[in-house]
């Protein structure tokens, strides 16, 4: 009897561990609400001689430490596809800190962008060599496709009209040229435009060449990362400088590219 009792016993410690293990487990998971009252940004600074500023937004500081003079991204993670929330219609600013603190102990710079909620947008702080200047281009960014990546030039060099070019090439002789937009202008943009990632050649850069003497400013790679792993990347690169410029922090150049999305 004893045993048959213990065998009872398990039996239906058993089929209660199976009627357990059979009920759904609870459902575990992180979501991100991205603030519907906010628009987001991207900032761009290239203003020659700037000493190190804060950027702030409506009064919010963006940068994390004082930037480091006339460049730099914020938020500063490149290769990833990362914004500041701020108020729409934000006003920009540059401004010298009071030592130790976050108050503004001169303002150098300030600019009212148009900037709706709910929209992403990258702004841009450059020079004209008489002043400083603002201005924010919405991204609108194209449907991600398979071995297609979005690349965009934001024009921010003083006096230049852009054209940007896609060189496929395996050596010297053996290229293809292909126009993709001509005459950018300052603080103009090429928009988002899909290329195929994957062709016959083994490098893929894009050319930046002025449209009024052909003269170039760069020919950088696409990210290979981008090509790995089947593009669906939106890509921004910058000009900037003076068109003119001599000497550094002047000359004409060429940042590294941007991720976007």
């Amino acid at each position: 009897m004893k045993i048959n009792t213990y065998k009872i016993l398990i039996a239906t410690f058993c089929l209660g561990v199976a009627f357990y293990s059979c009920e759904k487990a609870p459902l575990r998971s992180t979501i991100t609400f991205l603030p519907t009252d906010k628009a987001f940004v991207r900032i761009a600074l290239f203003s020659p001689n700037t000493p190190a500023v804060m950027i702030k937004a409506n009064d919010v500081k963006l940068n994390g430490n004082n930037t480091f003079g006339n460049g730099g991204f914020f938020p500063a993670i490149t290769t990833f596809p990362d914004y500041s929330a701020v108020d729409a219609g934000s006003t920009i600013k540059l401004s010298l800190a009071n030592s130790g603190t976050q108050n503004d102990s001169v303002v150098l710079f300030n600019s009212k962008l148009n900037l709706e909620k709910g929209k992403f947008y990258s702004v841009t702080l450059a020079d004209t060599g008489i002043n400083r200047t603002a201005f924010s281009i919405q991204d609108q960014f194209l449907p991600p496709v398979d071995s297609f990546l979005s690349v965009r030039l934001i024009n921010a060099m003083v006096g230049s009209t852009l054209t940007l070019i896609r060189v496929d090439s395996t050596n010297a002789t053996d290229f293809v040229r292909d126009t993709l937009v001509r005459n950018i202008p300052f603080q103009g943009t090429s928009g988002f435009i899909a290329v195929k990632t994957f062709t016959l050649r083994a490098f893929i850069r894009i050319r930046i060449v002025s449209s009024i003497n052909g003269r170039s400013y760069g020919t950088p790679q696409i990210p290979p990362q981008s090509l790995a792993t089947g593009s669906r990347r939106s890509i921004t690169y910058y000009a900037f400088g003076f068109e003119n410029g001599t000497i550094a922090p002047f000359l004409p150049a060429l940042s590294a590219h941007i991720t976007n999305q």
